[in-house]
C-alpha cells in the first residue's frame, strides 16, 4: 500500500449503522482513516469542514438526502472535484439511476448489498484517478471555536454555526489570534487602515448577528476594544 493510499481521509454518509460499522472496520483494517455522518446535513458540514480525500455516500438519507447532497457539492467550486461514490438500495431503474448520479458528479455506482472486497478495490480505483489536491490551509481553533479559511465556515462545538463574508471572516480571525483584548485601533490598522472604528463596531454587529444570539456573547466588549471567548 502507498504512502498517499494509506493516509487517505474517507467520509461515509450512511444512516445503518450496522454498515456504517461494517465499512469503518474494513476500511481501518486497509489503512484509511474513517470518519462518519449519520443524516445528510450532518454529512454535508463534513464534507466542508473535513475536505476529506473520498466520500461514500447513500442516497436515502434523513434531512438532506444523497441527491441533494451531490447537487450541492457540485455547486461548490471548493469540493465540487472530490471523489464521491454512491451505494444505495434504491430499486428505481438500475442503468438510469446509475446515469444520472454520475451527471451529478458520482464516479461511482455500486449497488447494496455489496461486497467489502469489491467496495476497497472501488474506493482504491476512484484516489488513484482522482487528481491531487493541494493541502488545504490550516484551520484556525481558538478553544471550542474553529474556522476554516477555504469556506469562510464557523464551527463551535462542532456545530457549523456561520459562513461568514470575506472582510467578517478577517475580523473573526484578528480576533482568533489576538492574546486576549485587541484594540478597536488596533483592528482598524489590521484590517487594512481604510476603516472608522464606526464601520468596525458595524462590523461587529453583523459577526455577532453572523454566530448567532446563542454565540454572539463570546465576543466581548471591553474599554478599549473587543475579546474573543472561545
Amino acid at each position: 500500500m502507498g504512502k498517499n493510499e494509506a493516509v487517505a481521509r474517507i467520509l461515509s454518509i450512511e444512516d445503518d449503522a450496522d454498515l456504517q460499522h461494517l465499512i469503518g472496520l474494513t476500511l481501518h483494517t486497509n489503512g484509511f482513516e474513517v470518519q462518519y455522518a449519520f443524516n445528510g446535513k450532518e454529512g454535508y458540514e463534513k464534507i466542508l469542514s473535513m475536505h476529506p480525500d473520498l466520500i461514500l455516500l447513500d442516497l436515502m438519507l434523513p434531512g438532506m438526502n444523497g441527491v441533494e447532497i451531490l447537487k450541492a457539492v457540485k455547486a461548490n467550486k471548493e469540493v465540487r472535484d472530490l471523489p464521491i461514490i454512491v451505494i444505495t438500495a434504491y430499486g428505481d431503474d438500475v442503468s438510469m439511476l446509475e446515469h444520472s448520479v454520475k451527471a451529478l458528479g458520482a464516479v461511482e455506482y455500486l449497488r447494496k448489498p455489496i461486497e467489502m472486497s469489491v467496495l476497497v478495490s472501488h474506493i482504491r480505483r476512484a484516489l488513484a484517478a482522482s487528481p491531487k489536491q493541494e493541502p488545504p490551509p490550516e484551520e484556525l481553533r481558538r478553544g471550542v471555536i474553529r474556522a476554516d479559511p477555504r469556506f469562510r465556515t464557523v464551527f463551535i462545538n462542532d456545530r457549523l454555526v456561520a459562513t461568514l463574508s470575506p472582510r467578517r471572516f478577517q475580523l473573526l480571525k484578528l480576533l482568533m489570534d489576538a492574546d486576549g483584548e485587541i484594540s478597536k485601533e488596533a483592528l482598524c490598522d489590521k484590517m487594512g487602515g481604510a476603516g472608522t472604528v464606526y464601520a468596525l463596531e458595524k462590523a461587529i454587529q453583523r459577526l455577532r448577528e453572523d454566530l448567532g444570539p446563542a454565540e454572539a456573547k463570546r465576543i466581548q466588549t471591553t474599554e478599549t476594544g473587543y475579546r474573543l471567548i472561545g
